[in-house]
């Protein structure tokens, strides 16, 4: 079973080494689509594979981080780096071109680091896992990962690094997450139907 769940952002970038002058040359931005997917085998105490709502946490925390954001490579420029940082307030450095490509490989590590590290509290699938991230950069263009895409980014959810009016407002639970801790869903289930109910 796939769920799939939709987060827009507006972020912008220049995308250095590309075909385009005008990508690589021109700061520029774009209305994103983040489409992410999550697979399991096994349906939660509500008969779900898990809760649309428990995604509007810390999921669409760390998405959320990048809307009306400007994202550059941090083995960019040095002086365009520190304009960039001087003028705009909310900024992330990556450890990567912040291509749509890999864009969507970051974006399914973090969602999966996130599940990785919430205690579920309704049955929810042992397996459940971020399958693949598709990135919309524009209406007609977009870049679609799976998990065999991973080996693209090594390491680099722990060399992102936010501005600090971002990481300032990044919520106890997000900080806990990217730090090594656990957390507990927000949404605790009522259990009126026996767990065993959807087989």
């Amino acid at each position: 079973m796939i769920i799939r769940k939709k987060f827009r952002v507006e972020m912008g970038h220049i995308v250095r080494n590309c075909s385009s002058d005008r990508c690589a040359h021109s700061m520029h931005g774009h209305s994103a689509i983040i489409e992410v997917l999550l697979k399991g085998d096994s349906l939660d105490n509500a008969g779900m594979l898990y809760d649309f709502g428990l995604m509007k946490n810390t999921v669409k925390e760390f998405i959320d981080m990048f809307d009306h954001c400007y994202v550059f490579w941090d083995k960019d420029d040095p002086e365009y780096i520190e304009s960039i940082k001087k003028f705009c307030n909310r900024w992330i450095s990556l450890p990567f071109n912040p291509t749509a490509e890999c864009l969507s490989v970051m974006f399914m590590k973090a969602v999966n680091h996130i599940l990785l590290h919430t205690t579920r509290l309704n049955n929810e699938c042992p397996t459940l896992h971020c399958c693949g991230v598709i990135y919309h950069e524009t209406e007609s263009g977009y870049a679609q990962c799976d998990v065999n895409d991973s080996f693209i980014l090594n390491d680099s959810l722990n060399k992102i690094s936010f501005s600090p009016v971002l990481h300032n407002n990044m919520s106890d639970d997000l900080v806990k997450i990217f730090t090594g801790g656990v957390v507990e869903q927000k949404c605790k289930p009522f259990n009126h139907v026996d767990a065993n109910a959807w087989g």
